[in-house]
Formats: C-alpha cells, structure tokens, sequence
C-alpha cells in the first residue's frame, strides 16, 4: 500500500500568524490533555490580500475544514477534534475549521536517513508492519508539518475536492 505524506502548499496566499492571541496552548495537545481545551476556541490570526483559506492548515497546529475532517472520521471515527474560529481582527474576515489530534506512532523504517546531525530526516520511510491497519496519522519525529495519508484516503479527499494541500509519496519498506 502507498503512503503520501500531506501538507499544506505554502505557494498559496494562507492564513499566517495563527494563533496570535496565544488562545490555544500547544503543550496539552495531546490526547490527555485534549478535554482541558474548550469545545470552540476564537483564534486571531493575520489574513493576506486576496488569501485564500485551504481545507488544511499544518502550522501551529493541524486544522481541518468539515469536508476535510468528515472524510478523515470515515477511517479514524476516534479522532479528538475542537472547533476553531480563525479571525482577523483587522478586516473581520473569519474561517471555522477543526482542531485535530491524530495518532502519532513509531513508524520509522531502519533504513530512514538522518542529516549528519541526527536531528533531521532526509529520506522518510515508513515500517510497513507498524502502519498496516492506519489510514491517517502523523508523525512525531518528522521535521516537516503535515500528516499521513494511506492512498485510499488520499484519493478520498481528492474526491472531495480538498484544496490547498501538497502531496509527497513515501517509501514503505
């Protein structure tokens, strides 16, 4: 099975400065801490001209549209999600998406290449034995923002017509 590793695709006019009010404290996003946060959250951020608002934002934290997150419940329905209203103070312009916590396993290849450091992957790949049964996860260690995606799935959102996301294949061994 092939897995892609999805981000957002910095090439378009998205939100940025998300988060600039300090709302959502990003050290209890995690599946214990996830009931301390309220059920709906006004998040401010800064708004480009003529911006657009994608189906996923990566960064600070995984949003998700409803499209987007229907479609991931159809092979996670045990994900943790809380609404967000992303606001520009400024203009008023607003855009509701869902906060989301996805499993983030140990799912690392021994033949994943590090940089000489030991602090950056170079070359992703993923144990096929650790992520058989999962359709949508992230991953922990992995340098970049976005989230796995089994190639079912991928072509699920494709269907949609999900928008403003990237795609990048990644060896399974």
């Amino acid at each position: 099975m092939k897995y892609f590793l999805i981000e957002t695709d910095e090439k378009n006019r998205i939100p940025y400065s998300i988060n600039k009010n300090h709302v959502i404290d990003v050290r209890i996003l995690t599946k214990k801490d996830f009931d301390r946060l309220p059920m709906w959250n006004m998040v401010e951020m800064d708004f480009p001209r003529e911006g657009f608002f994608p189906d996923m934002i990566c960064t600070p934290f995984l949003l998700s549209s409803e499209t987007y997150l229907k479609t991931v419940m159809m092979y996670q329905p045990d994900i943790l999600f809380k609404g967000i209203k992303l606001w520009n103070k400024e203009s008023g312009i607003n855009a509701t998406y869902m906060l989301t916590i996805l499993e983030e396993p140990d799912c690392l290849s021994n033949k994943t290449q590090f940089n000489s450091v030991g602090n950056r992957i170079l070359n992703l790949v993923l144990d096929k034995e650790k992520v058989f049964s999962k359709a949508v996860f992230r991953f922990k260690k992995y340098d970049k923002n976005g989230m796995i995606g089994r190639m079912d799935f991928v072509e699920s959102i494709l269907r949609r017509g999900i928008k403003g996301i990237k795609l990048t294949e990644i060896e399974v061994a």
